[in-house]
């Protein structure tokens, strides 16, 4: 009984393994301006994979006019980055996929996390509000 459980568990490690196929990535071109339902834009700059840009918020204290500098990796449609608001105490991190509206046109649909700095001496009874979660979707900006 014991060797047709090890073989079963070995047969269906080997099925799922054999299952799991190497996807072909097809990139997208994520440089250029996107703008989110809030107003907020960003700007990436994507060579190798390695993303590099600005971020300016149209949410909270900081300036719209404001740009914090963001950086990030993307793979085929998906894309992560995070942006450190510094002198606010806060920090996101975003994480998202290309993907298709019902009209066809491309958008980035994005979760984020973002962190705000809880003082020390309320970090026991307030750390769970120093963590956000949301949604986020962008769109590219049409270059004029």
């Amino acid at each position: 009984m014991f060797r047709i459980l090890v073989f079963a568990i070995i047969f269906l490690a080997f099925s799922a393994c054999a299952q799991a196929k190497e996807q072909t990535i097809i990139p997208i071109d994520f440089n250029g301006k996107w703008q989110n339902t809030l107003g907020s834009e960003l700007h990436f700059f994507v060579k190798n994979g390695q993303v590099i840009g600005t971020y300016n918020t149209n949410v909270g204290e900081p300036d719209r006019s404001k740009s914090f500098p963001l950086r990030g990796q993307s793979q085929g449609d998906q894309i992560v980055f995070t942006v450190n608001f510094k002198k606010y105490g806060s920090m996101t991190a975003w994480v998202g996929q290309v993907t298709q509206d019902q009209n066809g046109t491309p958008y980035l649909r994005t979760m984020w996390h973002n962190t705000k700095d809880i003082k020390d001496t309320e970090e026991a009874e307030n750390i769970w509000g120093s963590i956000r979660t949301g949604a986020s979707e962008f769109r590219r900006v049409k270059r004029p």
